[in-house]
């Protein structure tokens, strides 16, 4: 809950900042693309430049050539014409140089100084399949400068005249034939390649001019941007920190309303001011449920209300009261604060108030097992002292009782001594065990097959005490010792048997009962019989060591089954009524 409503509160501040990213990452990329663009239009209008200029170089050697028309003898001063010709139009500013190339890429007619050393190396795919007046365009650096390279395929006649040559009949008709259609008598001629270097410096200059312009121009919106965001940010953390106290107070107060412990303080007349949940809880009446609200009340209508708390004991101790049915532990104290004014002048008080209800249950426990123990070193330290003796007595009765056999009231004195031996031996075993019980194995036990090892084990003594064993096991096994199990069961089925058996007013034939049913968390087995039940006075108590209802019972057998039952970590419910029989319930959690 509160998660989603920190989430909520920062939902437009993350808006904000995302919108910020958004601008600034918008304005960079509109500002590349129209950067981009600037360049593309600045490289358009160069190579719109560059062409016309070359037309024109074009068109005046044309002019040229036909001028020659006139005087064939003068052809061979077409070069040298050519060559003033290039001079005169590259002191132009806009124009570097202007060379006619031969295909091998060498200067035949150049403006530039050196006439041996190319300007520039020809592109391979311009000298290859190039038509005559084709114009290509490449950008290129010449002299440490940028330079528009435009060039193009001059006719076979102009590059005749250009390399010193007059082909028969390439002057006059031959020579239009040579412009319009490549010639007829002067396809023989090698290519010629006309070449301008057209001055990009000053384009470029004003595009440079333009990007650092729109460069400036982002780079303040960028900054915004940063600004904005650092404030954002700023704004976030100032919030977080007038929240982070808001955050911690409402913690406090849902771990005061949650912890388990009672909180109460009590102002100094004895109002009570505060309380939290479970403090409602614990000091609710018998007969309500849930809270009980008690601000405002006297807490010295409270039977516990004069546990320490006018604040003068040296330290203060918890003391224990039986209040509506629990186990309190309460805990009073002077409320101390930092400051000139002590808030115990006041008599102000933090009263503490612990359940102990569970506690003193495991206490109780704890106190059982202790005894047990006890009991256990007692008979782990006589077993051998009085097995000894035991086995010698019980040999001799059984002697007497062979050698009496049929001189009654003798042979029955000595039958009753072989039977008090091995009940006295059966209740040395049963002290052993309590003392150290065996290590558990728990697995997953078929509870059928363990129903039917019963059935015959057990099958005469049903037979001779007129008493019916049914089973109504489900399929789900039980997670516990099988052993153990056995124990458990013959113990309590043994129970069963004694209690018809010595029952005269009960029907005939007796009944046992075992099923069992598997709910969430483990399997539930339930031992139930038609007898005479227990009586009211026992309740709980039975399932202490040497307390028994049989008048022959050693009082052992259900201590024997609780501690197994602790052992397997389960539990045990008795239900019982006079003439009702009775039931036991055995839980046993499955295992992880």
């Amino acid at each position: 809950m509160e998660v989603h409503a920190i989430s909520k509160e920062k939902g437009p501040l993350i808006a904000l900042v995302l919108a910020l990213i958004v601008l600034g990452l918008g304005s960079l990329y509109l500002t590349w693309r129209s950067i981009a663009h600037q360049r593309q239009i600045v490289e358009d209008h160069m190579i719109m430049t560059g062409s016309s200029i070359l037309r024109g170089v074009d068109n005046n050697l044309t002019r040229l050539m036909r001028s020659l028309r006139m005087n064939p003898k003068a052809a061979p001063l077409f070069p040298t014409m050519a060559e003033e010709l290039f001079t005169e139009l590259a002191a132009s500013e806009d124009i570097r140089f202007i060379t006619l190339y031969s295909v091998d890429g060498k200067p035949i007619v150049t403006s530039e100084e050196d006439k041996t050393k190319p300007t520039i190396e020809l592109p391979s795919n311009v000298t290859q399949d190039v038509e005559v007046g084709l114009v290509w365009h490449v950008m290129a650096e010449f002299n440490k400068h940028s330079v528009l390279i435009s060039g193009l395929k001059v006719p076979n006649p102009m590059a005749a005249l250009v390399q010193g040559k007059n082909p028969r009949g390439m002057m006059g008709h031959g020579m239009m034939q040579g412009r319009g259609h490549g010639g007829n008598r002067a396809q023989d001629v090698p290519d010629v390649f006309l070449v301008v270097g057209f001055n990009a410096e000053k384009h470029f200059a004003q595009f440079r001019q333009y990007r650092r312009a729109a460069t400036y121009q982002t780079g303040y919106v960028f900054l915004a941007a940063v600004v904005l965001w650092s404030l954002a940010f700023a704004y976030m953390r100032r919030r977080g920190e007038g929240r982070k106290l808001m955050r911690m107070e409402r913690f406090q107060n849902k771990l005061l309303d949650n912890m388990p412990d009672g909180l109460v303080t009590v102002s100094g007349s004895g109002e009570i001011t505060a309380a939290n949940h479970s403090a409602k809880r614990l000091l609710a009446p018998a007969d309500q449920e849930g809270e009980h609200e008690i601000l405002g009340i006297h807490w010295n209508t409270l039977p516990f209300a004069e546990t320490n708390g006018d604040g003068t004991a040296d330290a203060p101790q918890w003391q224990q009261y039986d209040y509506q049915g629990r186990q309190l532990e309460i805990l009073s104290l002077p409320l101390q604060a930092n400051g000139e004014e002590k808030t115990s002048e006041l008599g102000q008080r933090l009263v503490l108030i612990r359940d102990r209800t569970e506690i003193r249950s495991l206490e109780e426990d704890l106190h059982e097992a202790n005894r047990l123990a006890a009991i256990g070193s007692l008979a782990a330290g006589v077993a051998h002292e009085v097995r000894n003796p035991l086995s010698s007595l019980r040999g001799f009765a059984q002697l007497f009782a062979n050698k009496l056999k049929g001189q009654p009231p003798l042979d029955q004195y000595a039958t009753t001594m072989v039977q008090e031996a091995d009940r006295l031996n059966r209740v040395v075993t049963d002290l052993l065990y309590l003392a150290k019980p065996r290590q558990l194995d728990p697995v997953a036990v078929d509870l059928s097959a363990v129903g039917e090892s019963l059935r015959q084990l057990m099958r005469f003594d049903f037979e001779s005490r007129d008493t019916e064993l049914v089973f109504d096991f489900g399929p789900e096994p039980a997670h516990a010792d099988q052993d153990a199990l056995r124990q458990i069961l013959l113990n309590l089925i043994s129970n069963s048997l004694d209690a018809i058996t010595g029952c005269t007013d009960c029907d005939k034939p007796g009944h046992i009962i075992l099923t069992s049913e598997h709910t969430g968390d483990g399997v539930w087995i339930t031992v139930a019989d038609d007898g005479p039940g227990m009586p009211e006075d026992f309740g709980d108590e039975v399932l202490k060591p040497f307390v028994t209802g049989k008048k022959t019972g050693t009082g052992l057998g259900l201590a024997i089954v609780q501690n197994i039952m602790r052992a397997h970590k389960g539990k045990l419910e008795l239900d019982s009524r006079p003439g009702e029989g009775m039931t036991i319930r055995l839980f046993f959690p499955d295992g992880e």
